[in-house]
């Protein structure tokens, strides 16, 4: 099947502009393809670099369709072979629905950001896995801690990676009350299009422990988001180090179908 290209939607003059994410419109057309029989059942959907060719998209914009059609229980990746197709409708999953991302870990109204330090660096091997980028990429590295209040209880230690354009942002972080991502986008009316979290288990290191108030080589737990913007470009990688003692997430899921019409997490 020859993949046609994906255009924006539109609403009538009288609703507005609305554009549906790439990823999306590449997930829906595969799935046409999937429920028309152009790709039955047992058989695998084109390879990555056919899909980036035909759709004219990024690598990691086709991996988030694939994910999609793979939530939805219709494919399955298999590493060195493709994208097998499982199913033409759609399977039943426990989701977690999220309206809004503020929804994911917020903290208190009254929790501040106390900027320590922000600098230009350049990526090395370590801080590449741990950014999810190549080697030698340059980003802005804001440092600081998250508290109650401008003088209460240190939350946590957070460090904060931003594309260098943005990286003007670290001087109207001190005293903050909101959320790093979302004063990037009303300021560079950035679009926020997905969201990844992360959680890694470690320990605190010695100017970090002291910073919380706690014992150096205490036990910490790491949430690591990963914000991407248009044209699938992760434009902010935030990482906060709670001590473990005082840090706790529950879950809550909802049996319901796929849908890409909230934000969802899918465990």
């Amino acid at each position: 099947m020859q993949a046609e290209p994906v255009k924006k939607t539109r609403k009538g003059s009288g609703e507005g502009d609305v554009r549906t994410p790439l990823y999306r419109q590449i997930s829906d057309k595969l799935l046409s393809g999937i429920r028309e029989g152009k790709f039955p059942v047992g058989t695998f959907l084109p390879g990555e670099l056919e899909l980036i060719d035909n759709f004219k998209a990024s690598r990691h914009t086709i991996r988030e369709a694939l994910r999609v059609l793979e939530d939805m229980g219709l494919v399955k990746r298999q590493r060195g072979r493709g994208t097998l197709v499982l199913s033409t409708e759609a399977s039943p999953a426990f989701v977690q629905m999220v309206r809004s991302p503020s929804e994911l870990f917020s903290y208190p109204d009254s929790s501040q950001f106390r900027l320590l330090s922000d600098e230009r660096v350049k990526v090395d091997k370590t801080l590449a896995r741990e950014l999810g980028c190549q080697v030698g990429d340059e980003w802005v590295q804001i440092s600081g801690l998250r508290t109650l209040g401008s003088d209460g209880m240190p939350i946590c230690w957070a460090s904060v990676f931003v594309v260098p354009e943005y990286g003007s942002i670290a001087q109207r972080l001190s005293g903050s009350t909101r959320p790093v991502y979302e004063m990037i986008a009303e300021t560079f009316k950035e679009s926020i299009e997905n969201i990844t979290v992360r959680l890694t288990a470690g320990v605190l290191s010695d100017p970090k422990a002291k910073a919380l108030g706690v014992e150096p080589g205490s036990p910490s737990l790491s949430v690591s988001r990963f914000y991407q913007g248009r044209g699938g470009r992760i434009f902010e990688v935030s990482i906060s180090e709670h001590p473990a003692s005082n840090f706790s997430y529950t879950f809550e899921f909802t049996r319901g179908w796929q849908t890409a019409d909230h934000w969802s997490w899918n465990q």
